[in-house]
């Protein structure tokens, strides 16, 4: 269901210019100078709370640093590029919150972690709530699964071995059993055969 004709550029003509980015209205020079100098951009009402987060994560040893916007944009990915383009400039982790979105870049946490943060976010949280969560999600301990299934994997080969190796020993005293319970009984007959001859 489109809702009208879609169009798609291959190529640009000769001569054209590249397009800006959809961002390209952001104050980018003032929105690093300000990470830099508080780890917060963000509309007065919001800055103090997200101050207190980056000041708790600088006390974990996490070099945070969060962008609260008011535009909105049209390709979902504008958010996502921002925060590439500031943690460039920043370095540490960038989290951007838009109207329509957000977006996250860090030379310390993987983009699957901050993706599997940022969906976590409960819907319709404010940008202090939503960053509070994204960052909680990607440095509060996990359960690495990976090493649990290794873990029980080799508990049921050793048990299996172990079962293995008793089964074998439990043969072995049967058979001697019965060897003994043979050779014992052989020898009464024996004794029985050399008493009935004399």
């Amino acid at each position: 269901m489109n809702p009208g004709p879609s169009e798609f550029v291959l190529a640009a003509p000769p001569g054209a210019q590249a397009p800006a980015d959809v961002w390209s209205n952001l104050d980018m020079a003032a929105i690093t100078a300000s990470l830099n100098d508080t780890g917060v951009w963000a509309p007065a009402d919001q800055a103090a709370g997200l101050k207190a987060l980056v000041a708790d994560a600088a006390a974990d040893g996490h070099d945070l640093h969060l962008v609260v916007l008011d535009q909105t944009y049209p390709k979902f990915t504008a958010y996502r590029d921002i925060a590439t383009e500031l943690q460039s400039q920043v370095g540490g982790t960038v989290l951007v919150f838009g109207p329509s979105g957000s977006g996250t870049a860090s030379s310390e946490f993987s983009r699957v972690d901050l993706e599997d943060a940022s969906t976590s976010v409960t819907k319709g949280s404010d940008a202090t709530s939503a960053a509070t969560q994204m960052y909680h999600s990607v440095t509060d301990p996990n359960v690495n699964w990976n090493g649990v299934t290794i873990g029980l994997i080799l508990v049921v080969i050793i048990g299996a071995v172990i079962a293995r190796l008793m089964t074998k020993r439990r043969r072995r005293a049967e058979a001697a059993d019965a060897e003994r319970t043979d050779d014992a009984a052989s020898i009464e007959v024996e004794k029985d055969a050399s008493a009935d001859a004399r």
